[in-house]
């Protein structure tokens, strides 16, 4: 039940992603001709926020990032400039993905009790705490300092070298998931309705049958989770939370062989919620996952595909997330985000409208702070 459980879970979520990208098309045109329009760095922060939290996918907002810069690089653009734009991106990118956990936790929250879906908060908002935080800091370094800019400029010399791999690199196009979920089935279902009703009407329709698919893959997830703590199952399944390293080693598996990470945290969300795994040992499995994103194979490939500019840009992105792992992992403040999370759960626990207080969590986040950013910008 578990494993039919996560593959419907994984087929639906890439399945909403493809329904997003369909619904909003025409709107992200328009966000990347804002990009051409070379906007300020902190539109370019929202960009990536907003975009990814619509696409669910910092994968896709970070290769469209590079092959948009290369592009303009090649029509004239510098590429001090186009560095120094894209950069910006990245990191909204980054703390964009994570609204997908907040989205399963809903899809969750009628097969739980209001105890449970409670408890599950802090353990849903940790991996947004972890990006804002790392998201501020780095922001901030860089459009005070350059920092990234600087760093990834100074690596361009050395990659221009290493572009003879490129066609090496081109043997890892396709993830496990393209194979199994992506070519077989949400591709063929994405194009069927779109010929059917149209791209907008296609897409809002697939949108809803692949989220009431979501709720059903976790309800299964869920009742396949309570058979294995019948069973005496339990310790087997949390020996991969046992301890800080394993937790990081599990998600950063996990999210390496699916090359996702939206995938790799949300799978994590119905263990909070029954219990079986709790913030503290959640929380290394979710640094574990943000790290494993940037080293995928799909990713690397990227990198190379989008040529000296898209090197540059995904190293900014490997970088980004090493910092944030030594910041907020390997030294003291591995424990800040959490008594953050925490903080910000009891806040809405107490609270008769915990699930609206979540909801507006994300909207404003994720959703009216970029707008606003790039209304008034």
């Amino acid at each position: 039940m578990v494993v039919l459980g996560v593959f419907l879970f994984i087929t639906s979520l890439e399945g909403v992603k493809a329904s997003f990208k369909l619904i909003f098309a025409e709107w992200q045109r328009g966000i990347l001709a804002m990009v051409n329009a070379q906007t300020a760095p902190i539109t370019g922060l929202a960009i990536g926020i907003l975009g990814t939290s619509l696409v669910q996918s910092s994968s896709a907002v970070v290769a469209t990032t590079m092959v948009s810069m290369s592009g303009m690089v090649a029509g004239g653009l510098s590429l001090t400039s186009a560095i120094r734009f894209g950069v910006p991106i990245v990191l909204g990118a980054n703390l964009g993905t994570t609204i997908t956990n907040t989205i399963v936790v809903f899809g969750l929250r009628r097969g739980i009790t209001d105890e449970e879906f409670r408890s599950t908060i802090p353990g849903v908002i940790v991996d947004d705490v972890y990006e804002v935080l790392t998201i501020t800091i780095f922001f901030t370094l860089e459009i005070t300092m350059g920092l990234l800019s600087r760093i990834v400029l100074a690596l361009g010399d050395f990659y221009n070298r290493v572009l003879g791999f490129q066609g090496f690199f081109s043997a890892f196009e396709r993830t496990i998931i393209d194979i199994l979920i992506k070519e077989p089935i949400t591709n063929p279902t994405t194009r069927l309705m779109t010929n059917l009703l149209g791209q907008r009407i296609g897409g809002v329709l697939l949108f809803i049958v692949w989220f009431l698919l979501i709720v059903a893959a976790l309800s299964l997830i869920e009742k396949g989770l309570d058979k294995i703590v019948e069973a005496g199952w339990e310790d087997k399944v949390t020996a991969a939370f046992e301890n800080p390293v394993r937790g990081f080693l599990t998600g950063f598996t996990i999210t390496w062989l699916v090359g996702s990470s939206s995938i790799g945290t949300s799978l994590v969300v119905p263990f909070l919620a029954t219990r079986i795994v709790n913030l503290e040992r959640a929380y290394p499995y979710l640094v574990g996952c943000n790290v494993a994103t940037t080293l995928d194979l799909s990713q690397i490939y990227g990198y190379f595909a989008g040529g000296l500019v898209g090197m540059m840009l995904g190293s900014a992105h490997v970088i980004l997330n090493l910092l944030a792992f030594l910041i907020f992992f390997v030294s003291p403040l591995r424990i800040l985000p959490i008594r953050i999370a925490e903080e910000l759960g009891r806040r809405m626990i107490r609270g008769r409208h915990a699930a609206l207080e979540l909801l507006f969590w994300v909207i404003l986040v994720f959703f009216i702070v970029p707008i606003l950013i790039i209304y008034l910008s």
